[in-house]
């Protein structure tokens, strides 16, 4: 599995980092550490070019001793890791990157601790989320690496889709141990029509949810030591996904999207997109719907 790894020595980037490093692949990791050096820009001056080379070094530098830090997380793992620094755009880069790299998953940090942080279109993980080729997992900071002692939790969002399919093939790349709970949620909604008049059988929906998250426990039945089920009722399937993970203290939201095209990825409503805003956890999105031909899971 190739794995981007984007730092900016902040410690949202160090708790993402050290994320990564918890979960237990199942085969070999090939991870690339990224960070990218932006020119210092301001309105009140000019900095003279020896200024802007002498600060680009000393950003350097800095860069180069948090990469050494996050090489230590991955000891003993068995990963190969890289590391590589380059200047320009970090949204833009991180994204020429994991395509020029072809990336199987981008892995960065968020703050994520008020609502303001989490809605801002121009933050880095948003504009990577919905532009990158590959998987993205934008994590939060939940408390989980100051509670060593409690399980990790993972909800999975689960519609029987192929993206759905596709994000639980992602997920078993990893070996999930006793210390994780992992629950399998289905929404008995829809997603907003422009018509509010326009009607849904509540019972259809509902029978139609349990059965697709009765779908993946069966898959996941043998790859991981316990898989709960539930379905919640909501008119909107990314609002009930959200206050799901909140209810249930959630670390970590696994969802499925195609997002391949450029119309995919603008549909600002898209379930994953709402997720990514609104969610006061991780996000992972899952991006290989295509790759997904058949239920059985690929952990090799």
């Amino acid at each position: 599995m190739r794995v981007l790894l984007a730092t900016d020595g902040s410690k949202c980037s160090e708790e993402a980092a050290w994320f990564l490093s918890r979960l237990p692949h199942r085969g070999k990791l090939d991870l690339t550490i990224l960070t990218v050096l932006s020119p210092p820009v301001t309105s009140f001056y000019s900095p003279t070019k020896d200024l802007m080379t002498e600060m680009i070094k000393e950003d350097r530098v800095y860069a180069e001793q948090r990469q050494r830090t996050i090489i230590e997380m991955f000891e003993g793992a068995n990963a190969n890791v890289e590391c590589h620094i380059v200047e320009g755009d970090s949204r833009e880069s991180i994204v020429d990157y994991a395509a020029q790299c072809k990336s199987d998953l981008v892995v960065l940090g968020a703050k994520g601790h008020s609502q303001i942080d989490r809605i801002l279109l121009g933050s880095t993980s948003d504009y990577v989320a919905t532009h990158a080729p590959c998987s993205v997992l934008v994590v939060r900071p939940t408390g989980l690496r100051e509670q060593l002692d409690r399980s990790l939790r993972v909800t999975v969002a689960f519609d029987d889709s192929a993206a759905s399919h596709a994000a639980l093939d992602e997920l078993l790349q990893f070996q999930w141990g006793s210390q994780t709970e992992i629950t399998v949620v289905g929404v008995a909604g829809f997603a907003p029509v422009f018509n509010p008049d326009f009607g849904f059988n509540s019972e259809a929906l509902q029978q139609e949810a349990k059965k697709a998250v009765e779908v993946a426990a069966e898959r996941l039945q043998g790859q991981v030591r316990e898989v709960q089920t539930e379905v919640v009722e909501h008119d909107h399937i990314a609002e009930g996904l959200v206050r799901y993970t909140e209810k249930a203290k959630s670390d970590l939201l696994v969802i499925g999207d195609t997002g391949r095209s450029a119309l995919a990825r603008a549909i600002l409503g898209s379930v994953s997109r709402y997720t990514l805003r609104h969610a006061s956890c991780g996000v992972w999105i899952s991006r290989h719907a295509g790759d997904a031909k058949s239920s059985e899971p690929r952990v090799g």
